[in-house]
């Protein structure tokens, strides 16, 4: 197995990881909270989807 195939696989579980627990952090706000971060409750998905797996 390539090994650069390997580091990026645990490198994409581990951003998953990160999103998910983004994900969570944020569903547990409400929407002011939300709000005062400019996102709205439909948001919190693609915006930790794209912070942990758009910056490479």
């Amino acid at each position: 197995m390539n090994f650069d195939l390997l580091t990026g696989f645990v490198r994409d579980i581990r951003s998953a990881r990160r999103a998910a627990n983004e994900f969570e952090r944020l569903n547990r706000m409400n929407s002011t909270e939300l709000a005062q971060l400019g996102l709205d409750r439909t948001e919190i998905s693609s915006y930790a989807f794209n912070k942990h797996f758009n910056k490479r």
